[in-house]
């Protein structure tokens, strides 16, 4: 009987799918949310389904790796019969289809995450896809004049269950994780905040104690943007400013830790770093951001050029049609570092000094570094 219930479902994919769709469109859903029943989408779904089949298929089917009965015996039967006789388990695939259709699960519930779904929205979805499968099992079963016993239907609804629970706890756990990212990084160059840089320095501190290793601390402040949130707006300021996060994040290394300290102002841990270079990534970094010829500004898009636009006729101007981009120099950056052991030997000194390094590095000019 599953065989059977299992070929019903197979041969009726595409049906179960379209009701599952139709359905989900008349439930209080939005535009956007309707939109997003997409070939993908569909096509995910009628995937786990034909597993979910495959899995209801073997439930009839007896366990390959289990010993049979006939070699179990007890201590007090005698010698056990020879066991050459008995067949090797059938070698099973990586991956069987009770896997594949949890998989399917868990993705569904982590793009619906991305899309911006409620929790109660993807409940409904797995509620309407039961409905879909039974009510088209219903009718195929008539045709076939095949009686789908109890036993069949409380595995079936068992296995939608613990389908509609990994959904959800892909979700949840995409949320939580979205959450913690958001909780470190800032929102506009999603580099990490400022609380995570004194986090993160009081670790690396204490480990840069432990190991002996040098450790340094570069703050960074962008030149002369105030102006240009005078001229131009802080949207146009704001671009600029992610513009210099990029060419920071860029410049980085993967054990680095990138910060935006506050307004214009960022901060890089560097780990098993000394002075001299720290010096080194200081240097590449003010290359960097000075290759950055202009962000362009148009509509709600912005982009970051490198030189092609330079010599132009830029920064606005009267003679800038309505619909020609807006093109905007990224002004000059100006360093402070300091460094583990000899500038300071807690996070509170390290990053006084670094500070003390960058408003020397302003007060002599600009675009330049300070140590």
């Amino acid at each position: 009987m599953f065989k059977e219930t299992a070929q019903l479902i197979t041969e009726n994919i595409d049906d179960i799918t379209r009701r599952w769709v139709e359905d989900l469109r008349q439930t209080e859903r939005t535009e956007a949310h309707n939109s997003m029943l997409t070939v993908e989408i569909v096509n995910g779904m009628k995937a786990l389904l034909a597993n979910l089949a495959a899995t209801l298929e073997a439930h009839a089917s007896p366990d390959d790796e289990t010993m049979p009965m006939g070699v179990v015996l007890r201590p007090d039967q005698g010698e056990p019969p020879d066991l050459s006789a008995v067949p090797l388990p059938a070698t099973r695939p990586f991956a069987d289809p009770w896997t594949r259709a949890q998989q399917g699960a868990a993705s569904h519930g982590e793009l619906r995450h991305v899309q911006a779904f409620e929790l109660s929205e993807v409940m409904i979805e797995y509620a309407r896809l039961r409905q879909a499968v039974f009510a088209t099992l219903k009718g195929a079963a008539e045709e076939r004049h095949h009686a789908i016993t109890l036993d069949i239907i409380q595995h079936l609804d068992h296995l939608l269950d613990e389908l509609a629970l990994i959904s959800v706890e892909h979700f949840y756990a995409a949320s939580v994780q979205d959450l913690e990212k958001r909780a470190i990084h800032d929102t506009l160059t999603q580099l990490y905040n400022k609380e995570y840089f004194h986090q993160r320095l009081h670790q690396e501190l204490r480990r840069s104690l432990r190991q002996k290793e040098p450790l340094t601390v570069a703050m960074i402040d962008m030149d002369r943007l105030k102006p240009i949130n005078d001229t131009y707006g802080h949207t146009v300021g704001d671009a600029v400013i992610s513009a210099v996060a990029s060419a920071i994040r860029d410049t980085s290394r993967q054990t680095d830790v990138p910060c935006r300290y506050g307004g214009d102002e960022f901060a890089v841990i560097l780990p098993e770093t000394a002075k001299a270079q720290g010096q080194i990534f200081a240097e590449r970094l003010l290359r960097s951001v000075h290759n950055l010829a202009s962000v362009v500004i148009t509509g709600d898009q912005s982009v970051v050029t490198t030189g092609d636009l330079a010599g132009r006729e830029h920064e606005g101007g009267a003679g800038r049609g309505k619909d020609m981009p807006l093109v905007i120099d990224v002004p000059s950056i100006s360093i402070g570092l300091a460094s583990f052991p000899e500038d300071g030997r807690n996070p509170e000194m390290l990053v006084a000094k670094a500070d003390a390094s960058l408003y020397r590095a302003k007060r002599e000019g600009r675009n330049r570094i300070a140590y």
